[in-house]
């Protein structure tokens, strides 16, 4: 393989990959492991918020709604860990995506044709806009969620010398240290550490989301590229440039298509948890909401969660649909071109191409449905309806 940052290659994902490397997710050199210092980073997560989670759940707290926050979190966190786990898994697998993308978009990058390279110029500028505005919501996100309640309970007790017990944590978890809640003084270099935690592991998070999400959305893209050569293809009349302009479509048309086979295979089972996990989530969510409403921090950590579920199982389903819509559209843009005005050998190999592109590329939840804006929208209902009776079970209980 080749090196990924040269000036003769096209800047695919750029801005990502040189944020990944910084956090050691990706290599310099590619075909080599991931870094240990990264595989380290995505270790420290469960001690950090799944373990002591888990432990302030089986200790059963007098308060439901805490109950009921710590169960919310945890499964978002859990969802989050896997992702970081499934990145590392299949390194090497998106390792080689990239690349053999980068290479399919370095082909083109010279091509003359201006709808060519405003696509080109959209992936590129698309990729940076994501990294950077995404990078600073989900930032800004987690200081709304730890960094922001610690900074309140600072200046109050600087202007007034309290603070009401027990003192928040990111999350609610048992870390079995004595006072952690009770006493400012062992509470505050502990919240400080579990915020730069937070942060870290929040742009590890966003930087492995950005990276996936640009990998499906570039491939889409490439089969824009391949829509504007069909058209090209199929009005070309010189028999001297035929077969070297069929041949270039057909290697492209490959690479395409085993970008997006490959992203189904890696993202197939990522897609069934990050559904399932949703709903679950969203469902808790309004539970807790409809119970402790009047608790404004509360309020502000739920909704925290809820935009990030929402965002996250909305871009997977946008980015489905397009990848369906875009390169289904290569077979409608060879159909709708002047292939009848070509000679029958040219239209004999048209057809091939034809019946090659009417394959469904698609991204799918472990083969049960298909990842589009429909399913999202599912999501949605089978939340509320889980949630409506979660709601009449509590009503009862209570």
């Amino acid at each position: 393989m080749e090196h990924a940052v040269k000036k003769d290659q096209f800047p695919l994902n750029e801005l990502t990959i040189k944020l990944l490397k910084k956090l050691y997710l990706w290599n310099e050199t590619p075909g080599q492991a991931l870094s240990r210092v990264g595989c380290m980073l995505v270790a420290l997560y469960p001690i950090v918020w799944l373990i002591p989670s888990w432990l302030f759940m089986v200790s059963s707290p007098d308060s439901l709604t805490q109950l009921l926050k710590a169960a919310n979190e945890q499964i978002v966190f859990f969802t989050i860990f896997f992702k970081l786990c499934f990145f590392v898994i299949n390194f090497r697998r998106w390792e080689g995506l990239f690349y053999a993308l980068q290479r399919a978009f370095t082909s083109v990058m010279h091509d003359p044709d201006i709808e060519i390279q405003a696509i080109l110029g959209h992936v590129d500028k698309s990729s940076h806009l994501l990294t950077k505005y995404y990078s600073s919501v989900l930032v800004f996100n987690c200081a709304l969620y730890g960094t922001f309640p610690m900074l309140f309970v600072l200046v109050r007790y600087v202007l007034t010398g309290s603070y009401n017990v027990p003192l928040s944590t990111p999350i609610e978890a048992n870390y079995f240290i004595p006072g952690y809640r009770t006493n400012f003084w062992i509470w505050l270099p502990l919240d400080v550490i579990l915020n730069v935690l937070l942060e870290l592991h929040g742009v590890m998070l966003f930087l492995v989301e950005c990276f996936t999400w640009n990998m499906v959305h570039s491939t889409a893209c490439m089969f824009r590229v391949l829509q504007v050569q069909a058209n090209q293809l199929a009005d070309h009349t010189r028999e001297d440039q035929w077969g070297a302009r069929m041949e270039t479509f057909v290697t492209l048309h490959d690479a395409a298509l085993r970008s997006a086979w490959e992203l189904e295979e890696i993202l197939s089972g990522q897609m069934l948890f990050i559904y399932m996990s949703t709903i679950f989530a969203l469902c808790l969510g309004m539970t807790v909401l409809s119970i402790g409403f009047t608790d404004l921090y509360l309020m502000v950590s739920t909704g925290c969660v809820f935009g990030y579920c929402l965002f996250q199982t909305f871009s997977f389903s946008y980015l489905g649909t397009e990848l369906i819509e875009e390169s289904g559209a290569v077979a409608d843009a060879i159909f709708h071109s002047k292939w009848h005005m070509q000679h029958v050998r040219k239209q004999k190999d048209l057809g091939f191409i034809l019946m090659r592109a009417h394959k469904p590329v698609r991204l799918t939840t472990a083969k049960l449905f298909v990842v589009t804006r429909v399913s999202f929208t599912q999501v949605i209902k089978q939340a509320y309806t889980i949630f409506t009776l979660m709601s009449q079970f509590l009503d009862d209980t209570l």
